[in-house]
């Protein structure tokens, strides 16, 4: 019963949400190359992102499809230095080889292709290793790529976690660290963490990361959205301890509702979205765009500041979700402030 309630405020809370994003995010441009524009105008007028998008190097993980996609693209076309991480390296080539045709030929543009399956650990440490071996900065890191799995039983991944939160919280975060040193090279490095406003409503349920509990005590539909509420949390700490070391630094993550939104990751959505209710992926990436220099915070569709878990306020709470990330990840608890240190 007590997860049926639960169940009933999540999908409250996203409907409600649902009905009046298109009403509350009608203020921003129409199209994701008009807000790259004021991004970059607006970055212009401070000399610490000054930089024109040709300097930049950003990394998108689950660019193939959906949000991820329409945000590469967007950032390709700009003049990025494109990294698309993808589990199908194939269809990223071919998404790559298509975006060239549609320039002109006077235009190159700088994509290119790196696999990464983070529903293996050994992957993402695969990928890590071989762009870290380039010694180069990297400006930003976009955590897109997730799963949603409402109606299934517990199940693991080969590295013994349960796959929402494998995907969504413990390999982006194993990726994060992982990738730290190259960010921090850059001068004013960025992470942003697709996130959902389904994270509210969460609960940190420790013991299921990692450990079989009984059939009644699971949701799949539950499991989402703590593993996007702990992913929240491990970002917002990350930020903590980067800034008590470095409190001039300009290095913030972000965590970004686009709000309800047709995707593969959900097969109804696609239904939805043809209600004209739901975004659609070029609609949210501009949500993901606009938001990336705004500060470290939560936000939302309509690119403002956004109310978040009061879990994400809790100070023991937070520290709990990190040192069991790191625990999984094997990583040490101090890893951030002995990099720190050393820089």
């Amino acid at each position: 019963m007590e997860i049926f309630w639960k169940r009933v405020q999540v999908i409250w809370s996203i409907a409600v949400d649902l009905c009046f994003q298109r009403f509350y995010s009608r203020h921003l441009p129409s199209s994701p190359t008009d807000l790259l524009k004021l991004l970059h105008v607006s970055n212009s007028n401070n000399h610490n992102h000054s930089k024109q998008f040709s300097d930049l190097t950003i990394i998108v993980t689950g660019a193939t499809s959906g949000i991820g996609l329409h945000t590469a693209r967007e950032f390709a076309m700009a003049g990025a230095h494109v990294v698309m991480a993808c589990r199908n390296i194939t269809a990223a080539n071919n998404i790559a080889i298509k975006w060239r045709e549609e320039v002109d030929n006077d235009k190159m543009l700088n994509i290119e292709v790196m696999e990464l399956d983070l529903l293996s650990l050994s992957s993402v440490r695969s990928f890590a290793e071989a762009w870290m071996q380039r010694a180069l900065p990297l400006d930003l890191l976009i955590n897109n790529a997730g799963i949603y799995k409402p109606g299934e039983p517990q199940t693991f991944s080969k590295d013994g976690v349960e796959l929402q939160m494998q995907v969504n919280h413990i390999a982006p975060s194993l990726l994060t660290m992982l990738l730290l040193p190259s960010l921090l090279r850059a001068s004013s490095p960025r992470i942003v963490s697709v996130s959902s406003i389904a994270h509210r409503e969460a609960t940190i349920e420790l013991e299921s990361w990692n450990s079989k509990v009984e059939q009644d005590k699971f949701s799949g539909f539950l499991t989402y959205g703590s593993s996007k509420l702990v992913q929240l949390m491990f970002l917002k700490t990350l930020a903590d301890k980067v800034m008590q070391q470095k409190e001039n630094a300009d290095f913030k993550c972000i965590a970004v509702h686009p709000g309800g939104v047709g995707t593969n990751i959900d097969p109804m959505a696609y239904i939805a979205a043809s209600t004209g209710l739901m975004f659609t992926p070029a609609e949210a990436s501009e949500d993901v765009n606009e938001s990336l220099y705004n500060g470290f915070g939560y936000y939302s569709y309509d690119c403002k500041p956004d109310r978040i878990s009061p879990l994400a306020y809790d100070t023991d709470a937070c520290c709990m979700v990190w040192q069991k990330t790191m625990e999984i990840l094997r990583i040490d608890n101090n890893y951030v402030l002995h990099l720190l240190g050393n820089n």
